[in-house]
């Protein structure tokens, strides 16, 4: 499908979108991901669409935000995802069987000339008999976050501590961050853990590597563990006014349960985006 027949199907899903008729929302399977250019990492905004592999005809589409998500809803079946953004080439995965109450969560890269380097990755999959644990899970995640600042373990922002920095960007404003080093603020890739401005932790992995920094956003770990890619890299160009809070946890000793992985001995640090 060419990128003039997928400008099309999206217009298309436009205007069915203002004719569609109401449908239950709770079982349909859901789609949701980051759409990032595949050479910076930075996010794109442009459209996601699941498309019928049969017609080639758009079933739902979705408009990206300024950290590229998306999110999708279709009844069960099988879709192809497509996505389309002005000046790069679009992007049409194999077909892909969606169950009713299934829950998938990808990154989707684009690239301006030729096929992306990556491909479409898959960072969470929840099938039906788990979609009730994963509710409760997900619910009200800022009273998770006022309730891991309580505990006093790791760093905590909130929307209120964002508006008063002077910076623009995610990456300068964890420069400022008490126990974290910052080289390049446009790339994660430069940045490390330490307890203070003198105390650099200098752990190293089996390869000499500095160690390892997780990356989440809305509770889903985006980075791939142990080696920096373009996506993970972009985060530090996040424009602040995207953001309603970020966590910084200096070693696991700060980590909670949550978020613990074996190889973020290092720390992690989790940003939840702004809705609507």
């Amino acid at each position: 499908m060419g990128f003039q027949l997928l400008r099309r199907a999206a217009t298309s899903a436009v205007l069915m979108s203002v004719i569609a008729l109401p449908t239950t929302l709770a079982a349909q399977a859901v789609v949701r991901g980051y759409l990032y250019d595949d050479a910076t990492g930075k996010p794109l905004r442009g459209t996601v669409m699941l498309v019928d592999p049969h017609s080639d005809a758009p079933v739902v589409h979705s408009a990206t935000d300024s950290l590229g998500q998306f999110n999708l809803r279709a009844g069960g079946g099988v879709y192809q995802i497509a996505a389309v953004h002005e000046g790069y080439k679009s992007v049409l995965s194999a077909p892909v069987s969606f169950q009713n109450g299934e829950k998938l969560t990808i990154r989707v890269p684009m690239a301006q000339t030729g096929d992306p380097q990556h491909q479409i990755g898959v960072m969470e999959h929840i099938r039906p008999a788990d979609a009730k644990l994963q509710q409760a899970r997900n619910a009200d995640v800022m009273s998770a976050f006022e309730a891991r600042r309580t505990t006093g373990m790791g760093l905590h922002y909130d929307r209120a501590a964002l508006e008063k920095s002077t910076v623009s960007t995610l990456g300068e404003f964890l420069q400022s961050v008490p126990g974290f080093n910052v080289t390049d603020p446009s790339s994660t890739s430069t940045m490390q853990m330490a307890r203070t401005a003198n105390f650099q932790m200098g752990l190293r992995g089996p390869t000499g590597a500095a160690c390892h920094v997780g990356w989440f956003i809305d509770g889903h770990r985006v980075d791939l563990p142990g080696r920096n890619d373009p996506m993970t890299d972009g985060l530090g160009q996040i424009q602040l006014d995207a953001i309603e809070g970020v966590e910084v946890f200096r070693g696991l000793s700060e980590m909670p349960p949550e978020f613990a992985a074996p190889d973020l001995r290092c720390g992690a640090v989790a940003i939840w985006s702004r809705k609507g």
